[in-house]
């Protein structure tokens, strides 16, 4: 029986072929233009079927994301679906010049050291026992990952927290190798929603509700509305971490002794904090201050780039390290999808698709937002939090539009649970880099991800009706 199946799957191995995906697309594009559609504008109609080709492309990974990026940019124009000078238009949007601007403010801090002296200080100082330990490197990467990328603190502390766990004693299939890498991982997914520089997707969102509502949101208005979620998710981490640790019949050996001396080896390693070091912390804390302070005046985009430029001007940013740090693919990618975006909304393609799924009877502003923040956090356990942020936004804005919603409830509805995968090692780079250690099992990260799911949606509702007309965002 089981050698007739596998025999059946193999007949089926086209499916994964890239001309296999390649036809899929373009059938998905000549489908979406010949479905009945009363009402429906030819040019929204075009909008739409370069929208299905992106979902697709953008889901199933066939190519990679910058180059399906370019794809959209391409059959924007050249289908008709709006002007050369109105997409190419979209994609020159602030949000991008911030992404740009934050990645390149990112490389001296990485490159200086200053990153890996701060980590190594605070888990050495704080990890005098095994919950102590597990929770300084949760708290090191939440920290981190408010001001770094996630994926690139992720990069960074693993090797940290490897050697530490190896020097510790600790074997794989251990318990509290599966809790260091955790840790790790969650640290840094949660941390990332904190701030606007935790990842990209929230620097998206906002070219996309300012190019659709032309409203924004701040920098002090994200981290008011979002800090709270990520405090509490923390404390949920960490009591799930320290139980997953302390879990077992038979009691693990982990020598924190050495695992301390190690730290205090790569320490003295590191010697006396070098001028690059202290210039790079004085530049990091000033674009912090402009973009809390000056963020609404100067824009966050300006800011960004006035950090970028005197990290280059005090000589503590070098162009080629930048070039190699800046994940260039990634900007195109963003541009693209806020074009697309703006695409959808002009042409009103964003409204028909709004029309479908009126049809499903849902009607209170509570369960459309509850409903569009599940899916986002669904969707991002399969494809990248930028995509899910991409695909999902345009449609969530016009509900919001419909139903009186605060868009920039909505937007954030979309975007933080986009952030919060926690089940699926492909659902962020944190999670694969953790199963990549060989300490931590694919099974492992389901069974103890879906319960951090299943609460951090939970919370993301009860934080939107509780906390939020308390600070102002109905």
């Amino acid at each position: 029986m089981w050698n007739l199946l596998r025999s059946r799957l193999r007949a089926f191995r086209f499916i994964r072929k890239p001309w296999f995906g390649y036809l899929a697309a373009a059938a998905i594009y000549g489908l979406v233009l010949v479905l009945p559609m009363p009402g429906v504008e030819w040019e929204a109609r075009l909008s739409l079927a370069v929208f299905g080709v992106a979902v697709f492309l953008w889901g199933t990974n066939i190519l990679p994301l910058p180059v399906t990026g370019i794809i959209v940019l391409l059959l924007l124009p050249a289908s008709g679906a709006v002007s050369h000078e109105d997409a190419y238009a979209y994609f020159g949007n602030r949000a991008v010049f911030f992404i740009l601007g934050a990645f390149i403010l990112s490389s001296p801090i990485v490159r200086s050291g200053l990153s890996t002296r701060i980590a190594l200080a605070v888990v050495s100082r704080f990890g005098k026992t095994q919950e102590k330990l597990l929770a300084s490197i949760l708290g090191m990467a939440a920290m981190m990952s408010c001001v770094i990328t996630a994926h690139a603190v992720a990069a960074m502390l693993f090797p940290i927290v490897l050697e530490v766990v190896r020097a510790a004693g600790v074997k794989p299939g251990g318990r509290f190798g599966l809790a260091a890498f955790l840790a790790l991982a969650w640290g840094v997914v949660i941390g990332s929603n904190t701030t606007l520089l935790g990842g990209a997707r929230g620097p998206l969102a906002l070219g996309i509700l300012r190019n659709v509502t032309g409203q924004s949101i701040s920098f002090v208005q994200w981290m008011v509305w979002c800090f709270p979620l990520v405090v509490i998710l923390l404390s949920i981490a960490y009591l799930l971490i320290r139980a997953m640790a302390q879990g077992g019949e038979k009691a693990e050996k982990v020598s924190l002794s050495a695992a301390r001396r190690f730290l205090e080896a790569r320490n003295k390693r590191l010697g006396k904090i070098s001028k690059r070091e202290i210039l790079t912390a004085g530049i990091m804390v000033v674009t912090i201050g402009l973009w809390v302070t000056e963020g609404d005046t100067w824009g966050l985009d300006t800011v960004a780039f006035f950090g970028a430029c005197s990290a280059f001007v005090l000589g503590v940013a070098d162009w080629r390290e930048v070039e190699e740090d800046v994940n260039w693919g990634i900007v195109l990618m963003y541009g693209s999808a806020i074009a697309l975006s703006a695409a959808l909304s002009s042409t009103g393609a964003a409204s028909a698709l709004t029309k479908l799924l009126l049809g499903s009877g849902i009607n209170s502003p509570l369960l459309i937002l509850g409903t569009i923040a599940f899916m986002s956090m669904a969707m991002t356990e399969f494809m990248s939090n930028a995509a899910a942020v991409a695909v999902l936004l345009p449609v969530a804005l016009a509900l919001a539009e419909k139903y009186g919603i605060d868009s920039r409830a909505m937007t954030l509805g979309v975007v933080v649970p986009s952030g919060l995968g926690f089940m699926l090692p492909v659902s962020t780079p944190a999670l694969a880099i953790a199963v990549s250690s060989g300490f931590v099992r694919p099974l492992s990260v389901m069974r103890w991800g879906v319960w951090l799911d299943l609460m951090a949606g939970l919370l993301f509702i009860a934080m939107s009706q509780l906390y939020w007309p308390l600070v102002g965002l109905r």
